[in-house]
Parts: structure tokens; sequence; C-alpha cells
């Protein structure tokens, strides 16, 4: 490859939409330079090593899982992980009501364990609503009115409601029926009824109950393997360097201004720029900035930010959970997972790690609290729900993300809309990955993303945002 910016891609964003695409790019002999911000590849589905006294581990930003019902993704990354990687059967678990319920539901075990009074006014509810629906034509405006009119109101209380408002932070009214729509893959009680009890002919069982996770190196190992992948087809790769604006004109954009890890500044001039940064973060890198009503979207535009506390235990296994998600209102935890569940790798024999995750805003009480109080919170919690003695706790420490949920609010889409049409307005501009389209989705579908969003440039389709988002509920 010639070092010709007239036939250069410069991708933003080193996650896994940016290092599938820069893979793909240069199997298709394009000249890629890729600047990612972090040390290290993968953005939020990153895996970090941890040196302690008591051995050596390996995290993950949150529990993640591979899977993929489309092929060319499934092929493509089990290509490049090569042989370092393990096939899982999926364990999670919910608790509610003092006691854990596998996940998905076992219809049968959840009649048994839930309060009777509890589920007998979840099916009336179910009954009542099911007849209403016949006769009056409800709405589908928020969150809350999308799951009633199909689950109920005791079943929306039960299994949606509080989990919902502790992920997001707001009410569920307040919440686009977006999120339902994709997340949500069972439309009906009765349909969670059919599938518990008749496995339907047409589900692989491979893409559902099991998942592919890196032997070693944590669920990072992936974007790292398409990075080494692209490097080695002539990609180039610039870690801890910020981009500070990208520079655009009437017939397009023309530079991309960043600063290096060492601090040396630098113009880098290309032919194209795919973005996967936060598209709130990109509009407002856009030289010369965009007209006032535009910032006035991106402005409504908000993340959902995370807490995560990691704490070393003092025995071999915690539970042989991947994760376990809390709805409970008197917990702050909302979800745990144990790394050495998804590989014995991540830990040594007789130690586990655990991953304590708090959803919160850049800059609330939780956001500022202290490593010391979010130890005591992640301790408090995890013993409450029965788990652990705090004697058992060796070490702790902490992580935050500030771009962890995309918040889909009422409204939302027009303030999207809106910012994404300003940049297609920008030629050789463009956007993709969770994280560029603002789109909650699964590791797998921002593969998608990035692979198709490649096939864009290299000529081969001409619209790669249409891929699907969400196969599960609480994914």
């Amino acid at each position: 490859m010639t070092d010709d910016a007239t036939e250069r891609t410069l991708i933003l964003g080193g996650g896994l939409s940016g290092v599938a695409a820069a893979y793909w790019l240069s199997r298709g002999g394009r000249q890629v330079l890729l600047v990612d911000q972090e040390d290290e590849v993968g953005g939020l589905a990153k895996s970090r090593p941890y040196h302690s006294q008591h051995g050596e581990f390996t995290y993950d930003i949150g529990p993640h899982r591979f899977h993929s019902s489309d092929r060319r993704v499934h092929e493509v990354t089990m290509e490049v992980l090569g042989e370092n990687k393990v096939r899982r059967e999926r364990c999670s678990r919910i608790l509610l009501y003092d006691k854990f319920f596998d996940y998905p539901l076992k219809l049968g075990k959840a009649l048994r364990q839930l309060p009777k009074p509890v589920m007998a006014r979840a099916l009336m509810d179910y009954g009542i609503q099911s007849v209403k629906n016949l006769f009056v034509k409800g709405s589908d405006d928020n969150f809350e009115s999308w799951v009633v009119r199909r689950f109920g109101r005791k079943l929306f209380e039960i299994f949606f409601g509080v989990y919902t408002e502790k992920t997001w932070g707001v009410p569920c009214d307040q919440i686009s029926s977006d999120w339902a729509s994709q997340r949500i893959s069972q439309s009906s009680l009765w349909d969670t009824v059919k599938k518990s009890l008749f496995k339907p002919k047409n589900t692989v069982r491979s893409l559902v109950s099991e998942f592919h996770y890196p032997r070693t190196g944590g669920i990072g190992e992936i974007s790292r393997s398409f990075a080494r992948e692209a490097e080695k087809l002539g990609a180039v790769i610039h870690r801890g360097c910020t981009v500070k604006a990208v520079v655009h004109g009437d017939d397009g954009v023309n530079t991309v201004r960043v600063v290096h890890a060492d601090g040396r500044e630098e113009e880098i001039a290309t032919h194209d720029v795919l973005s996967t940064i936060p598209v709130t973060t990109l509009v407002r890198l856009l030289d010369p900035a965009p007209p006032a009503e535009v910032m006035e979207h991106v402005r409504a535009m908000r993340h959902r930010s995370m807490v995560f506390v990691y704490l070393i235990l003092d025995r071999p296994q915690l539970t042989h959970d991947h994760w376990i998600y809390v709805p409970e209102k008197t917990l702050t935890v909302h979800r745990l997972s144990e790394f050495k569940n998804f590989s014995e790798e991540c830990a040594p024999p007789s130690k586990t790690l655990i991953c304590a995750e708090i959803t919160c805003d850049k800059g609330d009480e939780i956001w500022n609290k202290s490593d010391e109080e979010l130890r005591e919170i992640a301790v408090h919690d995890v013993q409450a729900m029965g788990l652990i003695r705090p004697e058992e706790v060796l070490e702790t420490f902490t992580h935050r993300e500030i771009f962890a949920y995309p918040l889909y609010t009422l409204g939302y889409r027009e303030h999207l809309d809106s910012v994404l049409g300003h940049i297609d307005g920008i030629a050789r501009l463009d956007t993709t990955g969770r994280q560029g389209l603002f789109k909650y989705n699964n590791m797998d579908h921002s593969i998608a993303m990035g692979l198709g969003a490649a096939d864009t440039i290299l000529g081969r389709t001409a619209d790669h945002r249409k891929v699907a988002t969400g196969d599960e509920y609480f994914g």
C-alpha cells in the first residue's frame, strides 16, 4: 500500500465497530488509519489485566458474551480469534422476592418459586389486559405502556419496571417504546408460555443458549484480534490519540486534527472518515461548527454512565452464573458477573473476581463517591443477596464509563435524526456502531455495523445502517 491520503480511510474510535471496519477495509485493499484515545482498543468491550498480591486476574468492562445469528459476523470473528476460544453454556439468573430465578425464565420453576398471590395477580392482570386490548386501542408511546399492553401491569412491575428504572434513572413512562421493541423478544405472556413449554423448531441452540469467549485475554481479545489482523494487512493504529477537530468544507471532510499520546499534534489528511465515537462527541468536534439548532438536538441527547466495582474474593468460585440481574429496589447494584465462569484463565484457581455494576449519571452522587464508599455499597449488596461474607473480600478496585448506555428518553429519535441528518450532509463522513449511531445493541451487532460500513466504503453496499439490534431484554 502507498501512503496516499486520497486513498485512505481514517477511522475514529477503536471499539468493536472500529476495529472490525479496519480489518474488513484492509482485507478489501483499502489503506486504513485508526485512532483511539485509549491505550488499548475495545471500547466498552475491552479487557484489562489486574496484578494483585493475590494473583493475576483479567477483567472485562462488565460481562460480555459473543454469539451471532449473522453467519458472516460469526465466521469472521471465529477466524480472527483462531484457537483462542472456548464455548460456554449460558447460565444467568435474576433475583426476585429474595429468590434466584433462572433467566431466561423456566416457566414451571418460576411458577413454583414466585409467591402464589403474586403469580395469581400476574395471570389475572394479563387476562384483563388481553380482553381490554380487544376493545380498546392502546398506545405504544412509551416503554411502560408498550410492556403493560403485552404483559399486564403486574408482570411489568415484577420483571421490567424496577430494573429499567434502575438502569436508566428515569421513570418508565419517560422512556421511548423503541427500547422495548428492540430489547424484549417475547411479545406476550402466551408467547413466553409457548417458548417455555414447547421448544421452537427453528431455534438454533448454539446461537441462543451457547456462546463463545476467548480462552485468554478476556472479551477484549476479540477487538485486539481484529486490530492485530488489520495491522498485518497494513492498517496503522494510533493508540492514546485524541481527536481535536474534524475539519470539513464544501467538498466534504478534509483533515482531522489529533494529539498523540506523546503530546505531538498532527493534521491528518484523508479521503474519508468513518467515526465510531459517540455521535454527540463527533458533532461537537466538527469544524466549522454545526448550526445552533443542531447543537440543541445534541445537548438533548443523553448517555447513562456506569460505575464498575470489582471484588477479589477468597474462594475459588462464587456461583456458576455468568451474570445475575438485580432488580430489587432496596439494592443499589443492578447486575453481578463472575469472569472465571467465562474462562478459568481469568482468575487463579483459589480466588475469583466478580464485578458489581451500578448505573448513574456522570457527576451525580454515585459517580462522585470514593472507591472506599463504592466498595461499601458493593459488599453490602452482595452480602444482602446472601452470596458472600465481608471477610471474604480481599481487595476491590473500580472503573467508570461515561458513555455506557444511550438514553432512550421520549423524543430522542427526533434529536438523533437531526444530528445524523447533519452528518449525512457532509461528504465522505459517516458514523456507525453503538456509539456512532446512538443505539443500544449487542457486541455482534457492533461488529456487523463495522463490517457493513466497510462494505459501503468499498462500494459493495449502499446502506450499512440497516442492522438489527437487540435479541433479549436483559442482554
